[in-house]
């Protein structure tokens, strides 16, 4: 009698969790396309040194209050150098589109040339989201069924809290 209640117990948790995960968008595929996107301005800051700095949270913070006031407008990222633990160095540049963005006083400007983008939508709850090396990996093997060349440049824009687009280029777009 007690390993059946465990085992029914069991069972009705699996799946509730299954359920859940498919409720927040786990099992959705990740959407890939090859995309001319045009010439890619962006304008925003730099921030250079470890995951944990109070600084990383002011530059987020920065281009988070300047999107705000452009709800149109929506939040990139590009991960130059990704952070292997807590203490090691990162380098991410955080922006708006450029058009967005009226005093570009100390803010940085990157041009890329976006005419052979692939471009990765995800659909989920964060909570569920696929990882970025998951993403990474099959935009890869995108380009390669595709012969397309081998993207270099992530750039993550932010659509909403369950929407993110990775816009993935090769070394040679950045102008």
């Amino acid at each position: 009698m007690k390993k059946t209640t465990i085992g029914l117990a069991l069972m009705f948790i699996i799946g509730m969790s299954l359920y859940l995960f498919y409720a927040l968008g786990g099992f959705n595929q990740i959407e890939i396309t090859q995309t001319n996107l045009g010439t890619i301005e962006l304008t925003g800051k730099t921030y250079r040194g470890i995951p944990g700095n109070e600084s990383l949270k002011e530059t987020f913070l920065m281009m988070e209050e300047l999107q705000r006031s452009h709800p149109e407008s929506k939040l990139h990222t590009i991960y130059f150098v990704e952070p292997a633990g807590k203490l090691d160095t990162m380098e991410v540049f955080v922006g708006l589109e450029s058009s967005w963005v009226t005093d570009k006083t100390d803010l940085t400007e990157l041009q890329f040339d976006g005419s052979s983008a692939i471009v990765a939508n995800i659909q989920a709850h964060r909570f569920v989201m696929p990882g970025p090396n998951r993403v990474k990996n099959e935009i890869l093997e995108f380009a390669e069924e595709n012969k397309l060349a081998e993207p270099k440049i992530f750039i993550d824009q932010i659509i909403g809290p369950e929407a993110v687009k990775v816009i993935a280029l090769d070394q040679n777009s950045i102008k």
